[in-house]
């Protein structure tokens, strides 16, 4: 699955990323948007990060690099 990160740069599971707020890096484990649009996508904090807790938004999310 597909989704944009806060700056609209394409992200997708492996791609590297920064979590906003934290200075936290890791790699995209899984994108959760089964049944949604992708403005819901987008909005919904759905997206797992290897080696951090919990699910984030997309928008808290910058692109670091892609697998």
């Amino acid at each position: 699955m597909m989704t944009w990160d806060r700056n609209r740069n394409a992200i997708t599971t492996g791609s590297r990323v920064l979590i906003n707020g934290t200075g936290k890096t890791g790699l995209i484990k899984a994108i959760h948007g089964e049944g949604k649009s992708a403005e819901q996508i987008r909005r919904s904090k759905c997206v797992e990060v290897e080696g951090c807790e919990g699910q984030f938004e997309p928008t808290e999310l910058f692109r670091l690099g892609l697998h």
